[in-house]
């Protein structure tokens, strides 16, 4: 049997290019804050399509803004 050929090395673009993903990819991973207002941005959506949605709504949106707010309070007065 022989070996199998050995794969070329990736370039130094491809390798960038490759680990340029990685690091976005970690990144919006990591982003909580981020993913917690795309999701209650979800929420409302769905909710907002509901006949009682609007008023589900903004008891939502009020939570969040209210939850968002005392955490950054708290944020800062460490």
């Amino acid at each position: 049997m022989t070996d199998p050929q050995p794969q070329p090395e990736p370039s130094v673009a491809e390798q960038r290019a490759a680990l340029a993903s990685t690091v976005d990819a970690l990144h919006r991973k990591v982003d909580v804050p981020a993913r917690a207002k795309a999701g209650a941005r979800h929420e409302l959506d769905r909710i907002r399509q509901q006949p009682r949605g609007a008023v589900a709504a903004e008891l939502v949106s009020a939570f969040v803004v209210a939850y968002l707010a005392v955490r950054q309070r708290r944020r800062h007065s460490h």
